[in-house]
């Protein structure tokens, strides 16, 4: 289990670097091909299809928690329970597909009335016609999570991660070969649908073949149904959160501005989705792990351990993107996009720098998940979110884009780091002031040095392009030097050591 881990770590970390480049480099060619208003009115479909992603209940993370804990289970029932819980997730998934289509469809008739204030007719009936492929891509994303949850909760992070990015770069190519035939923006929502449904197909294989889980209804567990009841509600709200904090910012401002701005905004957005998609690579790789401690009634202290440990991994992977971008951010948006497009890089900071700290919790959340606890949290930041909404539109109205980005900023600071660093502090005993000091020793002083080392390069008199290579090398190497030196612990020091060998091992072989 732990090379699964090791190994799928290692997938998991190359598919979301993976796509941070396509997202980052993928975009100007987008652009490029398809220009800046079509590509504002995809982004705005992309936020409202995003919307009925509400229905999802979570069911492959309850479906992940369950099959780790039967699977520590020594009693006679355990094969029966796990059929049975088979049998319940898959038939609860196909009902939460129809229901998108469902929404979907009712959604489709409020379209004109949504848009005519900022787009034409050729716009709106664009945005029908991307509207009804995504629909239909999101209701069977929704389906294949009970699989993805099967697999992750048997621990084969090795199969799914590898699944990631042969998804990602099979997705450049298509995207690539169909703009240069001329199919625009309906060939990039063709190409996500094609690829969910291949990718459902592998998994349903996968499960029943290799895996050889059976689905069998044995009877209905009524404490197991309370209990996912009561987890699939407070996921639902989780997701309200997270689609109010990605995809709504872009709903809102389609409604409210010209496209023009919306890809602006969205460019930043891109950044910020990039960004947080880093920190959520490691928190489904140790999901089961909690799952298994909370079923094996692990002490307050081990779970402290644990959700430290997983924090540190965080914090250190996301100080160096975070401090990179801090050092050649304006200078890379330059090479990326072009200048005039200056907002994207404080739009992105105002999003990213609170979404740090808060994804630093994704070990708490994990045992949260494993006692199937989520529903206080849900709680929380369902309020925060409807203060990030109405902040968001009233502001819009006065300052523009920068409405919806300190909106989204301020929620995420009130809800996920403040009120739920409380809130874990009440429910498992978590000392808040003790974990957020022992996730960030030596690393916050690690990026502070390598963020200072790296301005005085941005004065040299150079182009962007070689300003972002200088400042990034120096950056990168400060930051390292001072996690090896300093900023790391012993454990993470051997874990580091051990890496850097295995990485001159093969560059040996070679």
């Amino acid at each position: 289990m732990k090379n699964q881990r090791k190994i799928g770590a290692v997938f998991s970390y190359s598919a979301t670097i993976l796509n941070i480049f396509i997202s980052i480099f993928l975009t100007p060619f987008i652009l490029q091909q398809i220009g800046d208003v079509e590509y504002g009115v995809y982004r705005t479909v992309q936020s409202l299809t995003g919307q009925l992603a509400l229905i999802s209940i979570g069911i492959g993370t309850i479906m992940s928690v369950m099959v780790a804990r039967y699977n520590v289970r020594e009693d006679k029932d355990k094969n029966r329970d796990k059929e049975n819980l088979f049998a319940m997730g898959i038939s609860i998934a196909g009902i939460i597909s129809l229901l998108v289509i469902l929404a979907g469809a009712v959604l489709f008739c409020f379209i004109d009335t949504l848009y005519s204030a900022t787009m034409n007719s050729n716009q709106i009936l664009l945005v029908k016609k991307l509207y009804i492929i995504l629909v239909l891509n999101v209701a069977l994303y929704l389906f294949r999570d009970v699989f993805v949850g099967i697999i992750h909760g048997y621990e084969k992070f090795l199969y799914s991660n590898f699944l990631k990015v042969l998804r990602l770069l099979l997705r450049v190519v298509l995207i690539v070969a169909l703009l240069l035939c001329g199919f625009g923006s309906f060939s990039l929502v063709m190409c996500d649908l094609s690829l969910t449904v291949a990718l459902l197909i592998c998994d349903v294989v996968y499960c029943f073949k290799i895996l050889g889980i059976k689905v069998k209804f044995h009877f209905l567990d009524k404490e197991l149904f309370k209990m996912l009841l009561s987890f699939s509600i407070a996921v639902m709200m989780q997701t309200f959160v997270n689609q109010v904090n990605q995809n709504l910012d872009g709903v809102i401002l389609g409604a409210m501005v010209k496209p023009q701005l919306v890809t602006v905004y969205s460019l930043a957005l891109t950044i910020y989705v990039s960004f947080n998609s880093m920190s959520s690579a490691l928190a489904s790789l140790y999901t089961p792990e909690a799952a298994r401690m909370v079923q094996l009634h692990s002490s307050t202290e081990e779970l402290e351990k644990f959700v430290v440990k997983v924090g540190r991994y965080q914090y250190l992977t996301m100080a160096v993107l975070l401090g990179g971008f801090i050092s050649v951010g304006e200078n890379f948006i330059n090479v990326w996009v072009g200048s005039g497009k200056g907002d994207v890089y404080y739009l992105a900071l105002i999003l990213m720098i609170p979404m740090m700290y808060a994804n630093t919790l994704s070990g708490a959340n994990s045992v949260l998940d494993g006692y199937m606890k989520r529903m206080g949290r849900s709680i929380i930041l369902i309020f925060t979110a409807i203060i990030n909404i109405v902040f968001s539109i009233c502001m819009v109205k006065i300052i523009g884009y920068w409405g919806t980005a300190w909106g989204t900023a301020g929620s995420v600071i009130l809800g996920q780091i403040v009120i739920l660093s409380f809130h874990y502090r009440k429910v498992f005993g978590f000392h808040v002031i003790k974990y957020f000091a022992g996730i960030s020793k030596g690393i916050t002083l690690s990026l502070a040095l390598a963020i200072l080392c790296s301005l005085p390069f941005g004065y040299m008199h150079i182009s962007d392009f070689w300003l972002v290579i200088i400042k990034g090398i120096v950056f990168v190497a400060v930051y390292g030097i001072c996690i090896i030196k300093f900023g790391a612990n012993e454990n993470e020091k051997i874990i580091i050591h051990n890496a850097l060998k295995m990485i001159k091992r093969k560059k040996d072989r070679l």
